[in-house]
């Protein structure tokens, strides 16, 4: 981070450490290598304050410089360009994250990785859109489709399959029953998520559950969460039932290989809740609202060179 740019004296260091983001790299990919973790970690440096708090502040306000942003990042995720043309840190610090991310990678892997980042950098863009709009979500399976994308759930869901994993075949990968699975997974962080960083929205004013919630039941805070956690209980439910009485189904029509991969991916989703889980009782990120600091604006000018 700060060999980038990215950090900027003792208080933000201090700040950075106090939201362990190497503890969840570490519960998001407990079986990586030693060298894979902190890759990890580094990833999880870079998605935070230089990127995604950025897009909390005015740069998220404003869709052509957004674009401009997802542009870069798009080209470097798809190699139609490289970070030589933008000056900007956090794409500097994103491409050479993206080398070695993807690194030894398999080429369908590789390809389902890049569209998952893709689709992550453009939510930002929608996300930017809502705001200069004014748009809301009333239908919150609706909105869990949009926080799949700007959580980047499935792309790191992708990642766990190389840092420790097993890689699913690509014609398994599609099956209805993996694809619900993901979406419940990502579902599951997403109501984790809001109801810790409310105090961040209630500022910024984010798309958020808790917020959806209060909105359409005209309820309290109070309320809502408890109904946020009623919701996520049946989506563990559902999770449960369709590892326990659909996967079998899938795994009788598979070789021991393919069926140890599938398996392995219903772990990768119990790493990704549960892991977010534990990052949120430990980090200090959503404590309080997050204001971003001055020496921070630049991180993300986009100017050509």
């Amino acid at each position: 981070m700060q060999d980038h740019g990215l950090l900027h004296g003792e208080q933000a260091v201090e700040d950075f450490v106090s939201w362990r983001l190497a503890e969840v790299a570490a519960f998001f990919y407990p079986n990586a290598s030693a060298g894979d973790c902190c890759l990890a970690a580094q990833m999880m440096g870079w998605y935070f304050l230089p990127f995604d708090d950025q897009l909390d502040g005015d740069i998220g306000r404003d869709p052509r410089r957004v674009y401009e942003v997802c542009e870069a990042l798009i080209g470097i995720v798809h190699g139609s360009c490289g970070p030589e043309l933008y000056q900007a840190p956090t794409v500097q610090a994103f491409a050479d994250l993206w080398r070695r991310m993807v690194q030894d990678m398999s080429v369908s892997l590789r390809g389902r990785l890049a569209h998952h980042w893709a689709s992550y950098f453009s939510s930002q863009l929608t996300e930017a859109f809502d705001r200069s709009n004014g748009n809301s979500y009333d239908d919150l399976e609706e909105y869990f489709q949009l926080r799949a994308a700007t959580t980047c759930a499935y792309g790191q869901n992708d990642l766990a399959e190389k840092w420790g994993g097993v890689e699913v075949p690509p014609a398994v990968w599609h099956h209805p029953y993996l694809q619900r699975m993901r979406q419940l997974g990502a579902d599951l962080v997403a109501i984790r998520n809001d109801s810790m960083s409310t105090s961040h929205e209630d500022v910024t004013g984010l798309h958020n559950a808790i917020h959806i919630i209060e909105r359409t039941q005209g309820c309290t805070r109070q309320e809502a969460v408890a109904q946020a956690s009623v919701l996520a209980q049946e989506k563990v439910d559902e999770l449960v039932a369709l590892e326990a009485e659909e996967l079998p189904r899938l795994l009788r029509h598979l070789d021991a290989g393919q069926g140890a991969a599938v398996l392995g991916y219903a772990e990768i989703i119990h790493d990704w809740v549960c892991g977010d889980y534990e990052w949120e009782r430990i980090s200090t990120r959503n404590q309080t609202h997050r204001a971003l600091p001055e020496w921070a604006s630049d991180l993300l000018v986009t100017t050509r060179r």
